[in-house]
């Protein structure tokens, strides 16, 4: 890219720059990424970590301890025995995308029975008491082929069903067999960590984190219950985009020994760097081993591979690494950051190449070792009683990491639509906001940076009152245009989280789901109690049924004013109208097209939807005030992304 980009550099040219581009090449395994994304971000200065995904390089699931800021890698299971291999693999089977729709399995699990819960356990998974567990492959193909699974799969259920097709009881009670097994090997992985990093914090990272119902399970069993823990945190990114964090940080904390910037010397760390900025650091070393594979190793075999990394990611040696300076010229800047556009996402390895291994524990083969490591926790003291909630330090930033557009930028593209808005005060804006969700219109809520990670958090989202009794159909076949049975989640103010929910703890990224408060809740009628699958939906279970799932939990969001002021606001306000501080939140899209990011993006999905009004930042839009063409410009907007 480089030479066709400067076709006028000389050979010896075009070899520096490739020689500098290689020597600034750094790799993470995948799964330390993941733990690193996991543990640097998190308020603790010692947890254990557990990383449960499809697969890394070899690793599926893993087990390791961190302290300030180093991470040991303690055990591992390999492929081709992986929980998130296993998740996907049903809902492959149920016609749901795999690593897209494997939320909607966990949401249709309760309209079902556990019923196949035997079977599973009987023909598909050994499941140790450590959580360890092997699959029996004979059952499905991902090994050697382009399907998750096979005949010898399907004859246990008889049930595949065909994407788009009709749900039937079947699917369900499939959905939830396949939930409680994930539960149970999640709570008893969660066990054997807590027992080999010794401490009681943990943090969670990798695809099935996102399982928030796994993760409510783990705090009711093993905080609220057992008292084995006293905290959780989950990476909000759990999912592969969080790597990149993780391999930042990891780079940062343990190739370059950087501490961990604590809140109280947050000012002082500041203040330092900023005396250091025009300070030159030295250029890495060429024969760093912790964290880093020789480029020029980059294409090798698999195996080969295996035991690079093996070789290179011992133990920490030589001087104490420096951050690399910029050695790259503007020019050579943009032919990376041209050929980085152009490369191809799915190129992966070949799995049909990869040997199947034994199942149980390993001992890592990327082992992290950490000289002079305690098994003592940190600074931190932490007695036996959980603790009521946990403090707002991790170093997210509310996941608010996305981009921000002014209220220039905003009102140019408006302009530019030659769309009609009012613009007014954000005490204005909150008041008109909450009235009319008050009056049961959807709003669309475009505030501030985008947030990182799967879940809307109140910076791109659609808003709805959580009273309203058909506010869930609304916003799922008229707004969102996807499956009716998928349910949406509450963003509570923080301080009202336990009115409301039985949770006692803050979650702040949507990452935990707790049943709602039984004293707001409805009992069901004998006839309800006899209705089946999606006939459960339009029940009226609660005093917030459009956030109240069929088993009546809730995937709850919880809200702070130090992380996102304007949305606390907003909440707060609706709070003071109608007595309930919550309101329904769900992603400003529609199915298959990601977040809205720009005013452009969030006017079109506006336009293209029946939402009522729509604000972005100190702008308010009404529908029934916008052109008439631009309802037929983007009428189609829900045609334009493949259905996830």
């Amino acid at each position: 890219m480089y030479k066709k980009l400067y076709p006028q550099k000389s050979k010896q040219e075009i070899k520096a720059f490739k020689q500098k581009v290689l020597n600034n090449l750094y790799f993470s395994e995948h799964h330390l990424s993941h733990c690193s994304s996991a543990f640097f971000p998190s308020p603790f200065s010692d947890a254990g970590i557990l990383t449960l995904d499809g697969i890394g390089e070899w690793a599926t699931t893993t087990i390791a301890k961190g302290v300030d800021n180093h991470i040991e890698i303690l055990q591992e299971l390999h492929f081709p025995h992986s929980l998130g291999l296993l998740y996907s693999a049903f809902t492959y089977y149920l016609g749901f995308k795999v690593n897209s729709g494997e939320y909607k399995v966990m949401g249709l699990a309760p309209y079902g029975e556990p019923k196949f819960v035997d079977i599973i356990k009987t023909h598909l998974i050994d499941m140790k008491p450590d959580g360890s567990f092997s699959l029996n492959m004979k059952y499905f193909s991902y090994t050697y082929g382009l399907r998750m699974t096979n005949a010898k799969f399907d004859s246990l259920f008889h049930a595949q069903r065909s994407p788009e097709s009709k749900l039937e009881q079947i699917h369900m009670d499939i959905a939830a067999s396949l939930q409680v097994v994930t539960e149970e090997i999640m709570i008893a992985l969660v066990r054997t960590t807590a027992r080999l990093s010794g401490s009681r914090n943990l943090v969670l990272s990798g695809g099935v984190a996102l399982n928030c119902v796994g993760n409510g399970k783990i705090y009711q069993k093993l905080i609220k219950e057992e008292k084995i823990l006293d905290h959780i945190w989950i990476q909000p990114a759990s999912g592969d985009a969080g790597s990149a964090v993780g391999c930042a940080l990891a780079f940062y904390h343990i190739e370059c020994k950087q501490p961990r910037i604590r809140e109280e010397k947050q000012a002082e760390c500041e203040k330092a760097d900023s005396s250091n900025e025009t300070q030159n650091v030295s250029e890495p070393a060429k024969d760093s081993r912790s964290f880093t594979q020789n480029a020029e190793n980059v294409f090798c075999s698999q195996a080969d591979r295996r035991q690079d990394f093996c070789d290179k990611n011992g133990a920490l040696q030589g001087e104490v690494r420096e951050l690399p300076k910029a050695v790259m010229t503007e020019a050579e800047l943009k032919a990376i950051a041209i050929f980085s556009q152009k490369a191809n996402a799915k190129d992966k390895p070949n799995n049909s190449k990869i040997l199947e291994l034994e199942s149980g524990f390993f001992e890592p083969h990327a082992e992290i070792r950490l000289d002079g490591l305690s098994h003592k926790c940190g600074d931190e003291i932490h007695d036996s009683s959980p603790k009521a909630e946990l403090p707002l330090q991790d170093s997210m930033q509310g996941s608010y990491l996305g981009l921000s557009y002014s209220n220039d930028e905003v009102q140019a593209t408006l302009d530019s639509l030659n769309a009609i808005y009012e613009k007014h005060n954000f005490d204005a804006i909150k008041t008109l906001t909450a009235e009319t969700l008050a009056q049961g219109k959807v709003v669309g809520w475009h505030q501030g940076r985008c947030e990182f990670g799967p879940r809307a958090l109140g910076a791109r989202s659609i808003l709805g009152d959580p009273r309203n009794t058909t506010m869930q159909k609304t916003m799922n076949l008229k707004i969102k245009y996807r499956e009716s049975f998928r349910p949406f989640a509450p963003s509570v103010l923080d301080f009202a989280i336990n009115e409301w929910f039985e949770c006692d703890y803050i979650s702040p990224y949507m990452l935990l789901v707790a049943p709602v408060k039984r004293e707001k809740c409805y009992p069901l009628t004998k006839e309800q109690k006899e209705l089946f699958g999606i006939e459960k939906l339009n029940i009226v279970r609660s005093e917030i049924p459009s956030v109240t799932h069929i088993d009546y939990s809730a995937r709850i969001q919880s809200v702070h004013k130090d992380t996102n002021p304007r949305y606390y606001a907003l909440i707060e306000k609706f709070y003071k109208l109608s007595g309930v501080p919550v309101l329904v939140n769900t992603s400003f899209n529609v199915r298959g097209e990601p977040m809205v990011c720009s005013p452009y993006d969030s006017y079109a999905c506006f336009m293209g939807t029946e939402m009522d009004m729509l604000v972005i930042e100190d702008f308010i839009l009404y529908k029934e005030k916008q052109p008439k063409e631009h309802i037929a410009k983007f009428r189609d907007i829900k045609d334009k992304y493949e259905l996830d």
